[in-house]
């Protein structure tokens, strides 16, 4: 790090520019994990990977990479996870990146650095450690960033190995960024306080450098979802929380229970009517929860005349889970599920009729 530099990051704090009317005028280049999420950890993200794209074995050796990780330091520890996470996933089905990181990655964004100083950027760029695969589709997609920087994969045969790419030329780089904005002396940095030596090619070549400490993004409130640039609407995701490393313990340590539970369900729910499975599935701990319209039809019995055909019901999970509540809901078995990429095993358990979409268009 250069004196010079090293004098800009001492000397300029992020909340001097809230007050900045001219932040339109410049190109922002903003720490992607040091400045914009309010944390800084970036485990729960590759365990995401590890486990939807990798499955649930891939998730226990992260987890118990993790202290190992922990003392190897930050740079050695990104890569290690990123080997553990993305070794041997093909490339064509690595949906990971733009169905199911970008709602984790929103709940993380700090709402005062985004709406008061990135959003009010003229052009915006994002540096992150995490491999772009990751992180573009959430930064593009959903926060409209304009150029992101991150990790490239190396690929073989349309697998991912695991490892890192050599950082391209800083120049080159910098030439797409100020293609049409500029010179250099228009590019305003923000950092973490402790990140300086993350992205120095980058923020060596801004006018200023702002820091972000770590006590004010402890302070930051949640962006809430209306005030996405663009909402998030669609969500492929198994997990219904964070999973940082505690909470992914409590998962793992709680499997064996849960497999015995879900098939007791499993059993009670195929082989005995609603009147005598639904008390059953609530002594069990199974909670559900339903409101009704007061305009809402009735769902037509098999052979009623004069009654419309049927109804449609939309469901937003890809799992057989709407559609099995949908039919306890309305206490009958005379529904088809329409699913996608559902496990054979899940079709024949089902107590309900599945019929399988492809993507095959005749």
């Amino acid at each position: 790090m250069t004196f010079e530099t090293q004098f800009k990051y001492q000397n300029n704090k992020y909340s001097s520019l809230l007050h900045r009317s001219d932040l339109n005028e410049h190109t922002l280049i903003f720490d992607i994990e040091g400045a914009l999420l309010r944390s800084s950890s970036v485990f729960p993200y590759f365990m995401l990977v590890a486990f939807e794209a990798g499955g649930l074995l891939r998730a226990i050796v992260l987890l118990l990479s993790y202290p190992f990780v922990c003392l190897v330091g930050d740079e050695m520890g990104v890569k290690i996870m990123i080997m553990i996470s993305f070794f041997g996933i093909k490339t064509e089905s690595f949906r990971v990146g733009r169905a199911v990181l970008p709602k984790f990655l929103l709940e993380d964004v700090g709402s005062e650095i985004f709406e008061e100083v990135i959003h009010r950027g003229g052009k915006k760029v994002g540096l992150s450690k995490l491999p772009r695969v990751m992180v573009e589709s959430f930064l593009r997609e959903y926060l409209e960033i304009d150029f992101v920087v991150g990790r490239e994969l190396k690929v073989f045969h349309g697998y991912f190995m695991g490892l890192v790419e050599e950082r391209k030329n800083v120049h080159d780089a910098l030439e797409l960024v100020h293609e049409g904005k500029g010179s250099c002396s228009d590019m305003i940095g923000i950092s973490g306080c402790h990140k300086g030596l993350d992205h120095e090619d980058f923020f060596s070549r801004c006018k200023e450098v702002y820091m972000v400490p770590e006590a004010d993004k402890k302070s930051w409130q949640k962006l809430a979802t209306e005030k996405y640039p663009k909402p998030l609407i669609f969500h492929d995701g198994r997990l219904a929380f964070r999973p940082t490393p505690p909470a992914t313990l409590a998962i793992l340590m709680w499997l064996p229970c849960a497999f015995i539970l879900s098939w007791l369900r499993i059993i009670t729910a195929i082989s005995l009517p609603f009147p005598i499975s639904t008390p059953l599935l609530t002594l069990s701990g199974l909670r559900l929860t339903s409101t009704r319209p007061n305009n809402t039809t009735q769902p037509n019995k098999p052979n009623t005349p004069n009654k419309p055909k049927g109804h449609l019901y939309v469901c937003n999970h890809r799992t057989l889970l709407d559609p099995l509540y949908i039919s306890f809901v309305l206490r009958t078995e005379h529904l088809v599920a329409v699913t996608y990429s559902l496990s054979r095993m899940s079709e024949i358990l089902a107590p309900i009729k599945t019929v399988r979409l492809t993507r095959d268009p005749q």
